[in-house]
């Protein structure tokens, strides 16, 4: 190939660059191939048209890096629930579940987290008939433990749920199953 015609196609390529125009590659590369170019002369315009591609790069406007997840939010109290039996959170805060026959009372041990290091102090105390299938709960801003035990006539313990970290903000999240032992 003429050195003539290298030089004329690298040329035109660099002026477009410097003009801050788009060369038209396909065109440049056509008229390298009918003057007989081989690889070499082809891989020496790819170098020139790198320039373009380095060039559209770097003009993109950086995207922000995503912010890393907030300390508050890997610490905060997440629901979680162990159980033998199936509760269910209705809205307003309301727990249900299913009735048992061989139940005859059902415990239901409020506890409140007055900080997040601190253990889950007793609130109250509610005894419920062994018909009962909901408690309607008052949720303040500190986290609650629900421990709903099901006992039978001779004060066994037949079903047994904790609930864990309920809060006003978490009450819609999934709960984190935890594996039970009976």
């Amino acid at each position: 190939m003429a050195q003539r015609e290298l030089a004329a196609v690298l040329e035109e390529a660099r002026a477009a660059l410097a003009a801050g125009r788009d060369p038209n590659a396909d065109e440049l590369r056509a008229r390298l191939r009918s003057a007989g170019a081989d690889d070499k002369e082809l891989q020496q315009l790819d170098r020139v048209l790198a320039i373009q591609r380095a060039r559209a790069r770097l003009s993109r406007e950086p995207t922000a890096p995503t912010p890393p997840p907030s300390l508050r939010a890997a610490l905060k109290t997440k629901p979680t629930i162990n159980a033998n039996m199936d509760v269910r959170r209705d809205p307003g805060f309301l727990l249900r579940w299913d009735s048992t026959a061989a139940v005859v009372g059902w415990e239901v041990r409020i506890s409140e987290r007055p900080n997040p290091r601190g253990d889950y102090v007793v609130r109250e105390t509610v005894n419920l008939p062994g018909d009962a299938t909901s408690i309607e709960l008052t949720i303040g801003e500190q986290p609650l433990r629900v421990h709903l035990l099901g006992r039978t006539r001779d004060g066994r313990l037949l079903r047994r749920a904790v609930m864990s970290g309920l809060t006003r903000e978490g009450w819609n999240e999934r709960w984190q199953r935890r594996a039970s032992a009976s």
